[in-house]
């Protein structure tokens, strides 16, 4: 079936949920009325409801939808798989982190189904999706996941037993990235700029570096001894970054939260 005549169901709108439910109408791939909202609080349905989305139960979703997204908390994805009935044959898309395909697969009896974690830049279209398809789901069946993923942003195939690393290194990163951000924009305002000049710098200087790198696929350390001049300014801010443990402290942010990540799957039975 062509792309935009299918039906996409989206259980859960939370800030997941809520990112994919919009960004499938934003990017031009749907009208509001073929995306089925589902969700515990109609509070948080209202605004789409207001720009035409469709509303169902969860229990409706089989019968009204080609593809379905779930999007709610793995902590209640038990509640949400007894009210989603006769899914078999129908593709669901999970972003529930640390709960398997195995699992989902045993908890509704499809067999489609694919794993995502998208990060928060999906909300303007700029994420990065990590995304892991279980065997039965075919090259034509993935393909048309991909085009409807494809609104949140950039898709990477990844086996399912790396999910939990691309939760660490993207999904949670951009938190990091943020404070990050924070503290070189208070650095900047520290020696003297606005908050304004101060953001602005930070904030083109690390996009033009992460193009430069896209763009050029050089290794980083390439670009960093360019900036770098002997007995220089840069040489000593790295010679700080480096007795205070910057490279070792981000390296271990990342292993704490896919320990985490781990655990959390443990937890759950996933």
């Amino acid at each position: 079936m062509e792309v935009g005549l299918l039906k996409i169901g989206v259980v859960g709108v939370g800030n997941i949920g809520g990112i994919i439910a919009n960004r499938l109408v934003e990017s031009g791939l749907f009208e509001p009325g073929q995306v089925f909202l589902s969700n515990r609080s109609s509070e948080k349905l209202r605004p789409f409801i207001d720009r035409g989305y469709s509303v169902a139960s969860t229990n409706q979703m089989a019968a009204l939808c080609d593809l379905i997204f779930l999007c709610v908390k793995p902590q209640d994805s038990d509640q949400m798989f007894r009210e989603l009935n006769g899914v078999q044959n129908k593709v669901l898309i999970s972003t529930m982190t640390a709960v398997s395909i195995e699992k989902i697969s045993m908890k509704t009896k499809a067999e489609k189904i694919v794993r995502i974690m998208p990060n928060v830049p999906a909300m303007i279209g700029k994420g990065l999706v990590g995304a892991s398809r279980s065997a039965r789901v075919d090259d034509q069946t993935w393909r048309t996941c991909l085009k409807v993923l494809s609104c949140l942003g950039t898709v990477v195939e990844v086996e399912e037993q790396q999910m939990e690393a691309v939760t660490a290194l993207s999904g949670s990163a951009p938190a990091f990235i943020f404070v990050i951000v924070e503290a070189l924009i208070d650095a900047g305002i520290r020696m003297g700029l606005s908050y304004e000049k101060a953001r602005l710098m930070v904030l083109e200087t690390m996009a033009g570096s992460a193009e430069l790198l896209l763009k050029l696929e050089n290794h980083p350390g390439e670009f960093r001894h360019v900036v770098t001049s002997p007995a220089g300014t840069t040489i000593e801010g790295i010679y700080r970054m480096e007795r205070e443990g910057v490279r070792g402290a981000l390296m271990k942010t990342i292993q704490e939260t896919y320990l985490r990540a781990l655990q959390l799957k443990k937890e759950l039975g996933g």
